[in-house]
């Protein structure tokens, strides 16, 4: 837990340095021009971390995995916002690639770490001029851990394991560059099969975010 209080302190100093640089321009109220911080061909470096607790999709008795990560982030803007009749509404925005590096540990039940990568593909939703912009974003990828040794447990089977994840979030837009979100979802961790182990582990959680953008 020690490394997700380090990076909320880092996040939060971040996002204090970040304001003050901006000071000025936030006591006179001026517009943060998020058509330009979305345009295809930005690039986008976010970190943070979170914690996800496991939950049972059947009625028999599972035991815990807790366990909490940490995060990197770099994301390109596959397009820019687009502009159609019908995506001018709440539907308007650009679609974003990420690769995200994860590194954690678990915090509740059979102890041991994981670490590992995902491809990500997130959808903005931009309104011209605004600081809130939420997204959702679906991912894949893999992972190892040393959670199989554990005796007792079928969730983990192997040290290399898939994961699927899904998640909605929301940032503010503090500037041009930079921003803070929160987001939360679901992500599944199994072996596919290729262990006699392969119940699956399922969990929710929430991982709070910094991120910068330039071209």
């Amino acid at each position: 837990m020690k490394k997700i209080y380090a990076i909320i302190v880092s996040i939060t100093l971040a996002t204090m340095q970040a304001l003050a640089g901006d000071g000025v321009q936030v006591q006179q109220s001026a517009p943060v021009t998020t058509r330009g911080a979305f345009d295809r061909g930005t690039w986008e470096v976010e970190g943070g971390a979170g914690a996800f607790s496991s939950f049972s999709t059947t009625k028999a008795t599972r035991p815990t995995i807790n366990y909490e990560l940490q995060d990197l982030r770099v994301g390109w803007m596959y397009d820019s916002p687009r502009h159609g009749d019908w995506l001018n509404g709440i539907l308007r925005g650009n679609s974003e690639i990420m690769l995200e590096i994860i590194e954690g540990n678990t915090t509740h039940g059979k102890g041991g770490y994981l670490a590992g990568g995902s491809l990500l593909w997130r959808y903005n939703f931009i309104q011209p001029d605004a600081r809130w912009v939420p997204y959702f974003q679906l991912g894949a990828g893999a992972l190892g851990n040393n959670i199989y040794r554990e005796r007792g447990q079928k969730e983990i089977g192997e040290g290399f394991e898939f994961m699927l994840q899904g998640e909605i979030g929301l940032r503010y837009m503090i500037s041009d560059a930079w921003s803070v979100s929160a987001e939360g979802g679901y992500r599944h961790i199994s072996n596919a099969g290729l262990a006699s182990n392969n119940e699956g582990l399922n969990s929710l959680g929430g991982v709070l975010q910094v991120s910068y953008r330039f071209h």
